[in-house]
């Protein structure tokens, strides 16, 4: 009986064990879950021609990735460990008290544990006067507003974490916006000043009512009616991102707000993901905004709401695009600002006045690059060597006789300037509280 006992749990387990490559092979595998990327599928060559000393990793990783029931095994494991342990098997994703899930990205902001530096700050809010600049010589207007981290507004479910002194980086920039007459619209306020959750508990984004709250709030800056907040909506359900993440077959959802009039708006694309949305709405006036995920929901309200719209989902931002008279937005989640240190804008460098900065005072050479910009311009762009600017400090490039203020980065500057032939280049800022020039080479 014992031998019996043993040759049929023997069988059962080699059973089990061939069920994840039966299920690949009769299947295809397992499919991706939330935003993971799969292994690629293993080729014996590479792409030179040469033997592929890999492939076995390389299938070893193919299978891992897509053996059949592998989702629903991963959801199983994490399932165990939230209910048991009380923790995440996934490392982007914290596991909130009462199902409540929340992005591992956004707990520095929450901790404040990485401020950004003076010089950070001081080029972020220069960047958006900058192109605020651009938007008020167009014409037309111009609204800055960052979306805030969901644990920024909603903290009650957030393990304890330490949480550093200080302001936090939206904070601190709104600071250097308001000194600079920077329009900037405070969601943070908007959303602190409504009872109801507006998020989603287990995705990292607003709801549809928030997204609508947003919309109004971004029309009022720009001087038009909303009142999309209003409703009236229908229910709706959602899968939160967080949730896929973390739970890939899982099936609950949220529940979700859907404005139950619909939308009239023509869009080239049906899919609110796509990097580039034009759209044709009832509104009056024209829109160019970017943003990021959190215009999934938003951009419908905004399309609606003008008669032409553009959104992009790009980071470099180009407002040439914006029509003479129409409104240049950019939104900007909280834990993603360092974007503005990071991504020069496509902006023609405006053309400054060079009393101010004559007089200085040579500090040597630096290398710069220059390449073609947008047609008709060239982009002159470098990094300092060994001079820094001060922390206030904006950067002035001069070239053919004439001065133009650069796009500031931390390490560095970036100025879009008319013409290809450009000759006689030197970089001018203010460093230790004395005006220097350095004479730029051109790689």
């Amino acid at each position: 009986m014992k031998r019996i006992i043993s040759l049929l749990f023997a069988a059962a387990f080699f059973v089990i064990c061939l069920v994840p490559s039966i299920g690949l092979a009769l299947t295809g595998g397992a499919k991706a879950g939330a935003n993971e990327v799969l292994a690629a599928k293993p080729s014996l060559t590479t792409r030179g021609g040469a033997f592929n000393g890999s492939v076995l990793s390389d299938l070893a990783d193919y299978i891992g990735d897509r053996f059949f029931l592998r989702q629903e095994a991963v959801t199983a494991w994490a399932k165990l460990n939230a209910t048991l342990l009380k923790s995440s098997v996934t490392e982007d994703v914290i596991l909130g008290a009462d199902g409540w899930l929340y992005f591992t990205p956004t707990l520095a902001d929450f901790t404040r544990s990485d401020p950004m530096d003076e010089r950070e700050l001081w080029c972020a809010a220069r960047v958006l006067y900058l192109l605020q600049e651009y938007a008020e010589g167009r014409g037309g207007s111009f609204v800055f507003t960052v979306a805030p981290n969901k644990n920024s507004l909603y903290k009650s479910a957030m393990p304890e974490y330490p949480v550093s002194d200080g302001p936090s980086n939206a904070e601190a920039l709104s600071a250097y916006l308001e000194h600079m007459g920077v329009h900037y619209l405070d969601l943070f306020e908007v959303f602190s000043a409504e009872d109801e959750i507006l998020y989603f508990p287990t995705d990292s984004h607003w709801n549809g009512r928030g997204a609508a709250l947003a919309a109004d709030a971004i029309l009022g800056a720009l001087g038009h009616e909303g009142s999309w907040s209003s409703g009236p909506f229908s229910d709706a359900v959602h899968t939160g991102d967080l949730y896929e993440m973390l739970y890939p077959a899982g099936k609950d959802t949220d529940p979700d707000h859907a404005f139950a009039p619909g939308f009239t708006f023509a869009a080239n694309t049906s899919n609110p993901d796509n990097i580039r949305i034009s759209a044709d709405g009832p509104g009056d006036g024209a829109l160019l905004m970017y943003r990021d995920s959190f215009g999934r929901n938003l951009y419908p309200y905004l399309a609606e709401s003008f008669a032409r719209a553009q959104f992009s989902r790009k980071t470099d931002y180009d407002p040439t695009a914006m029509e003479d008279g129409g409104a240049l937005v950019i939104e900007l989640v909280e834990r993603n600002l360092r974007y503005l240190n990071r991504y020069a804008p496509s902006l023609p460098a405006p053309e400054r006045d060079p009393g101010p900065i004559e007089g200085a005072s040579g500090r040597g050479e630096i290398p710069v690059q220059v390449s073609e910009g947008t047609e008709g311009f060239a982009l002159i762009s470098g990094t300092f060597g060994g001079v820094f600017p001060d922390d206030d400090s904006p950067v002035y490039v001069s070239a053919g006789g004439t001065v133009r203020e650069a796009v500031p980065l931390p390490d560095g500057f970036s100025a879009l300037v008319p013409g290809t032939d450009v000759t006689g280049i030197s970089i001018v800022f203010r460093s230790s509280g004395e005006l220097v020039s350095l004479a730029g080479i051109i790689e």
